[in-house]
């Protein structure tokens, strides 16, 4: 079904028509707004002096609130660029990372805060004044609301944009935006918690080294926390989205949601219940066991998915549609990454060779939805479309590391096209031809200097 490519249609909107059309665009501004709004109402609700029934509770300082952030930024960088970097055969839009990354840092956090004061007053007024209710809201309640919260955006991505969300490394590196992105805000709020208690409490220390005890324990020791439960929540979500049967994908995605809530039950509940001694020391290995773990579930997805690009686009080129040698060059990552390194060092070809090498990771997950039968007849016609795309971009573009290399700049073409002419100026190269061998030097005659040869 996918012979007689068609030509090229019409030219297409203009590119500002094309962004104004775009929902990511005004998915992007209206979660801003609504983000915007749930951190000033959160930096309100922590900030300004509370009263209570036995006097004042007061807020937490700016200048506490902008030490924590500068401690809390290189955990969510760090973690940040680790899932992108995962995300390295069929990259999502850069928005679509903004989208997950801005929802776990403000909105999830929003939900959170409420919800959780909400369930802990009922769990302590139901308590009766039971000392264990204090820890019970952290246990049996945070798990299942800041997991909820954060995976709302993959399911909302899955619902609009389901046919992007095509691996689980891609529903993974979503999952774990989003979860650093709460990670981030939650740090925030414990750092400055921390620093402002100490200020006031001379028996507390110095305010930053109390500070630093907690960016330790929670920037560093146990930073793999919220991304590893919503990994859980990413996995799940995944295989629901790539599986045939419609039981699988309703119970795939609720599976995983169901281990990323009780592994956070398990490890709020260690945290609480755990001092610092032995005992605890040996669940943070187990617990970097478990990490290490899901790090080599999560290369050998990134092998999987290699071998999965090169047998679609296999399909195709045996087929005559693609060049023999396209499934080796486009399913290999480090040629994948020097033809951009070549294309880096010839300028006019970056934006065609990246443009093609997303064409073609695209036809190939198109090609394997067709053999699973996930999708209907439109994905032919946007096949053509990839196919025309490709022939059009191939002239254009570093196709292959075959015959190639880096251009490195000349200095000394800069230094010729500045060297200053007989008669003070700079000579613009080809303007005149050399005289001929063996003339004899003097003011040019008539037609004697014409234009170079």
């Amino acid at each position: 079904m996918l012979s007689g490519i068609p030509r090229p249609g019409d030219p297409s909107r203009t590119w500002w028509q094309n962004i104004l059309r775009s929902p990511f665009l005004w998915a992007t501004v209206a979660l801003l707004v609504v983000g915007f709004f749930a951190l000033w109402d959160m930096y309100a609700l922590v900030s300004w002096d509370r009263q209570v029934p036995g006097g004042t509770i007061p807020g937490i300082t700016n200048e506490s609130i902008i030490l924590a952030a500068k401690y809390a930024w290189p955990t969510a960088a760090v973690w940040s660029l680790m899932f992108i970097w995962l995300d390295r055969l069929r990259k999502q839009r850069m928005v679509m990372w903004l989208l997950a990354f801005l929802w776990g840092a403000a909105i999830s956090t929003w939900i959170s805060i409420y919800v959780n004061s909400w369930m802990a007053e009922l769990i302590n007024i139901r308590g009766d004044g039971d000392p264990a209710a204090g820890a019970r809201p952290a246990i049996f309640v945070a798990p299942f609301v800041e997991e909820a919260a954060k995976a709302i955006i993959l399911f909302l991505l899955a619902v609009l944009v389901r046919y992007r969300i095509v691996s689980i490394l891609q529903s993974v590196t979503l999952a774990g935006l989003s979860a650093i992105g709460f990670a981030f805000t939650e740090n925030i709020l414990y750092y400055a918690r921390a620093h402002d208690f100490a200020t006031r409490t001379i028996q507390a220390g110095d305010p930053v080294e109390a500070m630093k005890e907690l960016v330790l324990l929670r920037g560093v020791y146990t930073s793999f926390g919220h991304p590893l439960f919503t990994f859980m929540t990413g996995v799940g979500l995944a295989i629901g989205l790539r599986h045939r049967s419609k039981l699988v994908r309703v119970l795939a995605p609720l599976v995983g949601f169901t281990l990323s809530a009780l592994g956070h039950m398990a490890f709020n509940g260690v945290a609480s219940t755990v001092g610092s001694g032995r005992q605890a020391k040996m669940l943070w290995f187990m617990g970097l066991g478990l990490v290490a773990i899901l790090i080599g579930f999560l290369v050998g997805q990134l092998f999987r998915e290699r071998n999965r690009i090169r047998n679609r686009l296999t399909d195709l080129a045996r087929m005559g549609w693609l060049l023999p040698d396209d499934p080796k060059v486009y399913s290999t990552l480090w040629k994948r990454v020097w033809m951009v390194v070549i294309a880096i060092s010839q300028p006019r070809r970056l934006v065609p060779t990246v443009l093609m090498m997303r064409a073609m990771t695209e036809l190939a997950y198109l090609r394997d939805s067709m053999t699973r039968g996930l999708i209907d007849d439109v994905g032919y016609v946007r096949a053509r479309e990839l196919l025309v795309e490709i022939r059009r971009l191939r002239p254009l573009a570093v196709s292959n590391t075959a015959g190639e290399r880096v251009v490195l700049p000349d200095p000394r073409r800069w230094f010729r096209r500045r060297q200053p002419s007989l008669a003070g100026g700079y000579a613009a190269p080809g303007q005149w031809a050399p005289p001929s061998t063996g003339q004899a030097w003097g003011p040019p005659q008539s037609g004697q200097w014409g234009p170079g040869r």
